[in-house]
């Protein structure tokens, strides 16, 4: 069956047919790794009344959109200088594609930062879950490099992904204990 729009056409040709390749799966460990990082960085950055406004939704969606543009045309240039030429839309398509754990690193935290400024949760308890949910995203890190590249995950790396979640748990309560 054939698809009746350009977007259908677009879904039907970004679906993945196989598993990725070694580039595609390190540029998605990546976007993984330094979305978490970055979006862990934001809710530090927040107070608990920060989230009786849009201030912490924002700052968080900020982050992630900042985040995923960075990638996208870091990825983007540096593919271009690999090849040697300007990169097509197919390519521009997937660079889209590799910014999706990035999205999710945001995505997740700042929904649950709406429940504390609709005031239907405690803004201590929301951005208490909001890093302890990022944490955990980072304490995956080996799971993640599994997801991402269909091949088993070292030890090691399940202890360097522990190792970040225990550094950046770390400065969360540093920064809650030295501001609250």
């Amino acid at each position: 069956m054939r698809p009746r729009s350009r977007l259908g056409l677009w879904l039907r040709e970004s679906r993945r047919t196989d598993e990725p390749s070694r580039e595609d799966a390190a540029s998605r460990v990546s976007a993984y790794v330094y979305g978490n990082v970055l979006v862990m960085a934001a809710l530090i950055s927040l107070r608990p009344e920060d989230l009786l406004r849009c201030t912490g939704v924002l700052s968080v969606l900020g982050v992630g959109a900042s985040t995923v543009v960075a990638h996208m045309v870091g990825d983007a240039v540096g593919r271009r200088v690999r090849q040697g030429r300007s990169i097509q839309w197919a390519e521009v398509r997937h660079e889209i594609r590799d910014t999706v754990p990035i999205g999710a690193a945001a995505t997740v935290p700042a929904a649950m930062l709406l429940l504390a400024w609709g005031g239907l949760v405690n803004a201590n308890l929301v951005l208490a879950l909001a890093l302890a949910v990022t944490d955990l995203r980072l304490a995956m890190l080996g799971s993640a490099v599994e997801w991402f590249s269909g091949e088993r995950s070292s030890p090691r790396l399940f202890l360097a992904g522990f190792g970040l979640a225990v550094i950046a748990a770390g400065v969360a309560v540093l920064k809650w204990a030295l501001t609250h």
